[in-house]
């Protein structure tokens, strides 16, 4: 949905339930398409051979939508930190989990207000600390919405 939103399924196999989970998706990304077109794409580095982690950042640095994508099993348990480039250093950002669905994974280790739990954090954390991301199940995803306070 980054670069190009498609739907690879024959839907007319589907249940009430994916169809369902289909249109939750649709409505997310119809609701953030102006980002993910309009952004700048960023490749986050990730010292995890079996993570992928990339995302966009609003050309005004105002918003950023990244992903944590955990395509295999890693060699390690301890999870990966994602650093995030191209915000504003000295503004504060608020982070959520985002998506129709909330992150299945190691749901004893995220809680419900993102993956920073209430704290907020500056460009300059994000950019030289990172976010902490649990490791999860292989072939999983996690979205994190990143928005500047006003």
């Amino acid at each position: 949905m980054f670069y190009s939103f498609g739907i690879e399924w024959d839907i007319t196999k589907a249940n009430d339930a994916e169809l369902d989970e289909l249109a939750a998706w649709i409505d997310w990304y119809k609701t953030n398409r102006d980002l993910l077109h309009s952004g700048r794409s960023v490749r986050l580095d990730v010292p995890d051979p079996a993570v992928l982690g990339y995302g966009v950042v609003a050309e005004d640095r105002s918003r950023a939508i990244i992903a944590h994508v955990q395509y295999e099993e890693s060699q390690t348990n301890r999870g990966v930190y994602l650093r995030v480039p191209g915000l504003d250093p000295a503004a504060e950002y608020t982070l959520k989990w985002t998506g129709p669905e909330p992150p299945s994974a190691s749901l004893e280790s995220l809680d419900a207000f993102g993956p920073m739990g209430e704290t907020k954090a500056t460009g300059r954390y994000l950019a030289t600390v990172g976010i902490r991301f649990p490791r999860c199940r292989p072939e999983t995803i996690r979205l994190v919405d990143i928005v500047r306070e006003q």
